[in-house]
């Protein structure tokens, strides 16, 4: 988890970075390819390792040989440190290119190894896992699209910017989003809490129709087909009726919630669950047109969606399930701010985006202060980082 940790703390620091650009000149800064790096390491270097190491601890026994998941996680994490160090320098590159290929490469051993080892046994968790394994897989399809569309007349047709973003929507809607509610009933099941396999497929069968259907928009933006938009509606509703069963599904859970999840894990744990039903609420309003057009063109509301799930659904999910599990600790006092500074940062910039998106959409000017203002919430976010990683360094020490 520090690992991962620092990771994150890298990819924040360059937010902040990227936000400050907007303050004062920073000659030094290629906007871009900091901007590369940025994405990268957020969600291949913060995400996609703190997955790694939260599914093995959930789901692969303890018989099971541990040591070749650790040394597959600093392989893993050393093509992290090449993008890391090769993005910020030339871009799009031959040096990141290598280094992501391979990061996606092991991806697919990890999936193989994980497919084997969590067992046979049916339960709706390892059903939700699966799920979101083949998503993993699936999403590298429009990576792979990518090179021979560069080296064919469809490089300069939208077909470029379909496949790129047919690698994100399925990573984020797909892999990411569905491995959280496998952590999530690992947890209930964990604990003998059992829900109806009715209910259970009720969430299941809309929230993956939803998953495949909401890539409309995507292809609408890219072609300005406005007749695709029906479909993405209907992803939109399905979405919206697997919201309301996970919370037909979850009622055993309200009465046992702070036992279940004590303390901090159970604040950040809920404010991810809120940030979902958010977006939920959010793709579904896309059903009216106007607000449609306005979700894919106007850029801070492009941005402010992509962090409330990258930050506000998985990286709040991720750290509170980490101190649930002990991976973490909120007994420290640094590990409570810390979280605290995330929150507050992570809010302070959705809002801020948001108003500004508003405004832009009004037709109404600038917020005074505007980009200043960004930047100071960002910033929050890697002094709360410093924090946690402090407390963990700390108490590892103690130990």
């Amino acid at each position: 988890m520090v690992v991962a940790l620092l990771n994150f703390l890298m990819a924040a620091g360059m937010g902040a970075l990227l936000r400050m650009a907007f303050v004062v000149e920073i000659p030094w800064v290629k906007y871009q390819y900091l901007l590369h790096a940025h994405s990268h390491v957020a969600m291949l270097g913060w995400i996609y390792l703190a997955l790694f190491a939260l599914l093995v601890h959930a789901f692969v026994p303890e018989g099971k040989s541990l040591q070749r998941y650790n040394y597959l996680f600093w392989l893993t994490q050393m093509s992290v440190i090449g993008m890391l160090l090769s993005f910020p320098v030339q871009g799009y590159g031959s040096v990141s290119i290598a280094f992501s290929t391979l990061h996606i490469l092991l991806s697919y051993v990890f999936i193989r190894w994980m497919w084997k080892d969590m067992g046979q046994k049916r339960t709706f968790s390892r059903l939700l896992l699966k799920t979101a394994l083949l998503f993993q897989l699936f999403s590298t399809l429009g990576v792979w699209l990518m090179g021979p569309i560069m080296a064919s007349p469809l490089r300069q047709s939208s077909f470029y910017y379909l496949s790129v973003q047919f690698y994100l929507h399925f990573q984020f809607n797909g892999w990411f989003i569905i491995a959280l509610f496998a952590l999530l009933f690992k947890v209930l099941e964990d604990q003998g809490i059992t829900t109806p396999r009715v209910r259970q497929q009720q969430f299941y069968l809309p929230l993956l129709i939803a998953v495949f259907l909401t890539y409309a928009l995507v292809v609408v933006w890219a072609t300005q087909i406005k007749s695709i938009l029906w479909i993405n509606s209907i992803g939109s509703i399905a979405q919206l009726i697997a919201l309301v069963a996970i919370i037909r599904l979850l009622r055993p859970v309200y009465r046992n919630w702070r036992a279940l999840f004590p303390s901090w894990s159970g604040y950040l744990l809920f404010t991810a669950a809120l940030c979902w039903g958010l977006k939920v609420l959010l793709q579904t309003l896309v059903i009216l047109p106007a607000v449609a057009e306005a979700g894919y063109t106007i850029r801070n509301y492009i941005i402010g969606f992509i962090h409330l799930m990258l930050l506000g659904v998985v990286t709040l999910f991720v750290l509170g399930y980490a101190l649930r599990e002990g991976l973490l600790s909120d007994r420290q006092r640094s590990v409570r701010v810390g979280a605290g500074l995330i929150v507050a940062g992570f809010t302070g910039s959705e809002l801020l985006l948001l108003l500004q998106g508003s405004l832009q959409w009004m037709q109404a000017g600038f917020l005074p202060f505007y980009y200043e203002s960004l930047f100071g919430v960002s910033a929050l976010i890697p002094v709360g980082l410093l924090l946690m990683v402090f407390a963990f360094r700390r108490s590892s020490f103690t130990n």
